[in-house]
């Protein structure tokens, strides 16, 4: 049963005007260049009571740093969370609780790239500057203990990260965690259209625009931002988790499709009835529960058993 406040969260999600973006692509440089404007949210007070916050902006980009202050509690894993936004959008205040609560549920410590935003950085850019912040941490935390996640461009962003780990032969990280993954840049998906009306978020016309700016001079069924296409045979255990009312729900099932056919499905594979897209994220019983199941799979995969 959907609870009253997921069910008020989607009264209110068209008020936010994210639907409005992604549904006139015409406008969308012109509404990109106004959130230019506005200030990078950062951790807030909840967050700041439990972890240590550093800031570092010496590669290129700020990377935030939590570390919880309660070192009694410290597993060794370390996070290492892509924000969503259609690779167009800043990272959002609900962002940094979910992390922090990712944190407080599995011990762990995390990194999370403020990385750069198209259409004025793209792909060709932006991922080899997250491989190597990759590179960076599991060498200071061990590949093994990094936890690496992600919602919607950021899940596509994670999902191709560790592609071109395994691509390279190089040490996989120890888990995947993918929240309503856009892992299909071209937003061509069949069955989206029918999903559409019900998603208070997203549309078709404006992913593929966001995924044309992300793209620079790349196709869009390149591998680097549509990891649907690219080797599924060599990924770290994996979860993900997706709602019904989200148009990214088939982009989810392709990817367990395509999983299971090379011989590696989701350890973890969650569709929520009703939800919409990224609940896992927003304050609402049912994105609680999503998360405690993400820490749960987290921890007992870094653990060495399944859930």
């Amino acid at each position: 049963m959907v609870s009253l406040r997921a069910r008020v969260f989607e009264l209110v999600l068209p008020l936010l005007g994210i639907k409005r973006f992604f549904s006139q692509p015409d406008r969308m440089d012109e509404r990109i260049a106004k959130m230019r404007r506005a200030k990078s949210p950062r951790p807030g007070k909840n967050v700041r009571r439990d972890f240590a916050v550093r800031e570092d902006s010496s590669r290129g980009y700020p990377l935030i740093t939590l570390e919880p202050l309660e070192k009694a509690e410290a597993t060794g894993i370390h996070l290492l969370y892509f924000h969503g936004g259609g690779y167009v959008m800043d990272i959002a205040a609900l962002h940094w609780e979910a992390i922090a609560e990712l944190c407080r549920l599995t011990g762990a410590s995390a990194s999370v790239p403020i990385y750069p935003l198209a259409p004025e950085v793209t792909a060709e850019t932006t991922l080899p500057a997250m491989r190597a912040l990759y590179d960076e941490l599991a060498q200071q935390h061990g590949a093994e203990n990094i936890a690496l996640a992600g919602d919607s461009a950021g899940g596509g962003m994670a999902l191709a990260l560790a592609q071109d780990v395994a691509k390279d032969g190089k040490p996989m990280p120890g888990s995947l965690t993918l929240f309503s993954p856009w892992v299909d840049a071209s937003a061509s998906g069949e069955g989206m259209a029918a999903i559409e009306p019900r998603d208070k978020m997203l549309s078709p016309q404006g992913l593929k625009a966001c995924g044309k700016r992300y793209a620079g001079g790349l196709a869009l069924d390149d591998t680097r931002l549509s990891p649907l296409f690219g080797d599924l045979d060599n990924l770290p255990p994996t979860s993900v988790f997706v709602g019904t009312r989200d148009i990214l729900l088939v982009d989810a099932r392709r990817l367990r499709e395509r999983m299971d056919a090379a011989g590696r499905p989701p350890i973890f594979y969650r569709e929520a009835e009703h939800m919409q897209h990224v609940w896992m994220i927003l304050p609402i019983p049912e994105g609680k529960a999503a998360l405690r199941d993400a820490a749960s799979f987290i921890k007992s995969t870094h653990s060495g058993t399944d859930t």
